[in-house]
Order: C-alpha cells, then sequence, then structure tokens
C-alpha cells in the first residue's frame, strides 16, 4: 500500500467517524470530498462496510484507558 493509498483510507475513516456525530453538519464537505475522485468514493464506502478498523480503533480506546499511565491523580 502506497502512501497516498493509506492517507485516502485514513481520510475516509475519519468521514465515516464523524458522520455517525449528530452533531455533525460538514455535509457539503464531505460531498465534496466525495465528488473529487472515485478513489475517494470507494474507500469511503469500504470505510462505511468494513466494521474490523472501527473495532480495533475502539480497543485501543479502551486499552488507553485501561493504562495506568494515563490516570489521573
Amino acid at each position: 500500500m502506497t502512501t497516498h493509498q493509506s492517507e485516502l483510507i485514513e481520510a475516509a475513516r475519519l468521514w465515516a467517524m464523524r458522520v455517525v456525530d449528530p452533531a455533525f453538519d460538514a455535509w457539503d464537505e464531505l460531498s465534496a470530498w466525495l465528488e473529487l475522485s472515485p478513489a475517494h468514493l470507494a474507500a469511503y464506502e469500504a470505510a462505511v462496510e468494513d466494521d474490523e478498523w472501527v473495532a480495533a480503533a475502539l480497543a485501543k480506546v479502551d486499552a488507553s484507558k485501561d493504562d495506568p499511565r494515563r490516570r489521573r491523580r
């Protein structure tokens, strides 16, 4: 995977996470990003359809919450 591909996948995943927020209001920006390239749409659709990366990301967040170095005293 090239750097460009990984950046595209990351951007698509960030959009996929943002749109589920009830306060999301950047629909015009998302539409513009999707219309820039068919690759953007394909990456976004893949991000929405593939929930394994979401589970992995949430597991990392949960693990960091359990890290004693991150606890406040």
